[in-house]
């Protein structure tokens, strides 16, 4: 007597979906070596992959990573349920990598350090291998005239850091 076949099902649980997207967009990082990953946000399904370049990048950058992505992820991962994206950090979204700095040199930062109160706000004139180097304006006690002081910050003693948008 012949047993009937069961069709084959392919069960593939979110966290292997997750690593192995991570691992083809590393290999596709690995052609592009001016773009790297930032962070990945997932919700259920949908994970998002935030990317940034050490020059700016355009749309054509974000887009041929996000066809490749989906492409081999089609091809690795037919029966796998997911929808992923592919994007920058907006311009509001602080820094989280020390990677990220050097192309906003010249720019100013609020930055909330261990080391401070409250936060400073200073314009980023250079780095120098894991310190972030900012002139920041002082006001001097019970008078109106403001110094210009560096203040020199460890990236590892950053909490948050985000540039001050100007409309000038």
């Amino acid at each position: 007597m012949r047993g009937t076949k069961k069709p084959l099902t392919c069960f593939i649980n979110m966290s292997n979906i997750k690593q192995q997207l991570e691992t083809i967009l590393s290999e596709i990082l690995k052609e592009n070596p001016h773009i790297f990953l930032v962070d990945i946000h997932q919700q259920d399904n949908n994970y998002e992959f935030i990317l940034d370049g050490d020059a700016l990048l355009g749309i054509y950058d974000i887009s041929n990573v996000s066809r490749q992505l989906n492409r081999i992820a089609d091809e690795q991962m037919p029966e796998a349920a997911y929808s992923l994206d592919v994007a920058t950090p907006g311009a509001d979204t602080p820094l989280k990598l020390l990677r990220q700095y050097p192309k906003h040199i010249g720019r100013s930062f609020s930055v909330d350090a261990n080391e401070f109160e409250s936060p400073i706000e200073g314009k980023l004139i250079d780095i120098q291998e894991n310190v972030l180097i900012f002139e920041s304006e002082v006001k001097e006690k019970n008078k109106k005239k403001l110094n210009i002081v560096t203040v020199q910050i460890p990236f590892e003693n950053i909490k948050k850091a985000q540039i001050i948008l100007s409309f000038k």
